[in-house]
């Protein structure tokens, strides 16, 4: 093969290993998925959590 055309392929080769890098990346939760996380805490996390703490509390 040529020079230029292995050059040309290195050059390939290092985009689509950078494209694969950034898909393997660990992301964050988005803004929506942040919100509603938050609102499931408080609608049903936090209930449950007084009612425990609430049982707890009258065993005393």
């Amino acid at each position: 093969m040529s020079e230029g055309l292995n050059e040309e392929l290195l050059k390939e080769l290092k985009e689509i290993n950078k494209k694969l890098d950034d898909m393997s990346s660990p992301r964050g939760l988005s803004g929506s998925l942040k919100v509603v996380a938050l609102v499931f805490g408080f609608v049903v996390i936090g209930p449950i959590l007084l009612v425990i703490m609430g049982i707890l509390f009258s065993l005393l």
